[in-house]
């Protein structure tokens, strides 16, 4: 792939991921159970946990983009038999920033002892300012 490809499709990854923050913050501030007021107070308040699982879902997409039948071989090593061979373009890379951090928390539930090692960003309410 060459440079330029790589890196629209790594700003789209990133761009979907930007969104899917954008729909959970949204969702925080519209929710009566805490006291989150705006989007920008959700990311400062979170930082720390979206920083981590940012991370860990672009180490995903990088296995993904470097073998594309990696997701064919997790899912058969946990029993399945659906092929899953997925090929990187600017769409499925911009879907993936938006899906990955679920796909990141499905992963981790298949793996017990690595459920302490995500950090939620759904956890205890906000505080009261």
């Amino acid at each position: 792939m060459h440079l330029h490809a790589t890196l629209v499709i790594w700003a789209l990854y990133l761009l979907g991921q930007i969104l899917h923050v954008l729909k959970r913050a949204g969702m925080a501030v519209r929710s009566k159970s805490n006291s989150i007021r705006s989007r920008w107070e959700f990311v400062v308040f979170f930082w720390d946990a979206l920083l981590v699982r940012v991370l860990l879902c672009a180490g995903l997409f990088a296995a993904l983009l470097a073998d594309p039948s990696g997701l064919t071989k997790l899912l058969a090593s946990l029993g399945s038999g659906v092929t899953a061979d997925i090929t990187v373009n600017p769409g499925t890379a911009l879907i993936f920033g938006y899906f990955a951090d679920s796909v990141l928390d499905w992963l981790v539930s298949k793996i017990p002892m690595l459920q302490k090692e995500l950090p939620a960003w759904n956890g205890p309410r906000h505080p009261a300012p």
